[in-house]
């Protein structure tokens, strides 16, 4: 099969536009992929598969809303002009009109989790006329957890059988444990410390909820049970003034740091060294983060909520994540627990599930429900 992909991912690439990569890169099925990217993107979407051909459109990938307009009334017929037996469009879109079948992913549904995630004319705009329109009009839907496909039935009305969930995967040649000499010597580069608790994601309100973590970090330092500072490593998003605000009047601010963007071997230093990596969010449509850490050998903490527990499975601690008391007692217990070679083969075992090969496969399967 060919098909054309609309590769607007945003502005940098993160969780959509790293799953689209390796899906691509992964696929064993000799299928053709041509993938419209903006021209200030092409350098970092990084492709292997000799199937893949990228192009680029004259859009910058800091216009979220001209790439909106590209994605609604010119992909449709750039897909009719490469003869492209598909379409995939992987990342939220309008999609009012198509030439040929046309699948979409749609990674969460978070607008209808989490009321005030966006400004009220943003969530009028995707959870009335984007997401119903959208779902009704694709030919299939792609999801990435058995969470967001619930939520796509009960939410927007689609039938089962319209839907495939193909999991996000994590890269365990990539994400592995570092040596311990290493992890500090960067760690020291950055003059973080060696002994933290670690969240990894963008630094949001209330979405993300970190503002939960640190109130049961601040909670665990004032009653001395932990000595450990807090790492908050991600770029700012909605809501960031309130957090760091929060952050600035704890008598503990000196010893929480922001990190902003950080490379991808800091960020696999972070999950090697960490005592406990924690991600409390309120909602995720999968949750890679927590995949990337027990990769690393990181002991973590998620939420009981959405696509988390799927994830993480019974490797490890589940929490309210409201509830500050059970996440200051579910950092004190992964901090105090040993794990050994027979719980280390376990999450090896569960991350199996998880290579991009095998998820590949699943998603070239869904593309052919098209």
């Amino acid at each position: 099969m060919k098909i054309v992909i609309s590769g607007y991912v945003g502005r940098k690439i993160t969780g959509i536009g790293r799953t689209l990569v390796n899906l691509l890169n992964a696929s064993q099925s000799g299928n053709q992929y041509i993938v419209y990217t903006n021209f200030d993107m092409k350098d970092d979407m990084v492709f292997t598969n000799p199937n893949i051909t990228v192009k680029t459109y004259n859009i910058s990938k800091l216009s979220s809303l001209k790439n909106l307009i590209w994605t609604t009334f010119v992909f449709p017929f750039i897909v009719i002009k490469e003869n492209a037996d598909r379409a995939l469009i992987p990342n939220f879109t309008l999609l009012l009109f198509k030439f040929k079948p046309t699948l979409v992913i749609i990674h969460d549904l978070i607008e209808f989790n989490v009321p005030n995630k966006f400004s009220k004319k943003k969530m009028f705009y995707r959870t009335k006329l984007a997401n119903p329109i959208t779902a009704k009009q694709a030919n299939h839907i792609i999801t990435i957890s058995k969470n967001s496909q619930k939520d796509i039935e009960n939410f927007l009305f689609v039938k089962k059988e319209k839907i495939s969930v193909v999991n996000c995967g994590v890269d365990q040649n990539k994400f592995k444990r570092m040596s311990i000499e290493r992890a500090q010597s960067i760690l020291k580069t950055r003059a973080w410390p060696y002994e933290f608790l670690l969240y990894v994601g963008t630094v949001d309100h209330p979405g993300k909820n970190a503002i939960t973590l640190i109130k049961a970090y601040t909670k665990l330092r004032y009653e001395g049970k932990i000595i450990d500072k807090l790492i908050i490593a991600g770029m700012p998003g909605k809501g960031f003034e309130f957090v760091d605000e929060y952050v600035k009047q704890s008598k503990y601010k000196n010893d929480i740091i922001f990190t902003g963007f950080i490379s991808d071997e800091e960020l696999i230093a972070l999950y090697s060294q960490c005592s406990v990596f924690c991600f409390i969010s309120l909602y995720e449509g999968f949750g890679i983060p927590p995949l990337e850490a027990m990769a690393c050998g990181a002991k973590v903490v998620v939420s009981d909520t959405s696509s988390l527990p799927e994830v993480v499975g019974n490797l490890g601690s589940l929490v309210n994540p409201l509830d500050v008391d059970a996440v200051c007692n579910a950092i004190l217990f992964e901090k105090s627990r040993e794990y050994n070679d027979i719980y280390y083969e376990k999450i090896q075992q569960h991350l199996k599930k998880y290579d991009w090969i095998e998820i590949s496969k699943q998603f070239e399967t869904a593309l052919q429900k098209g």
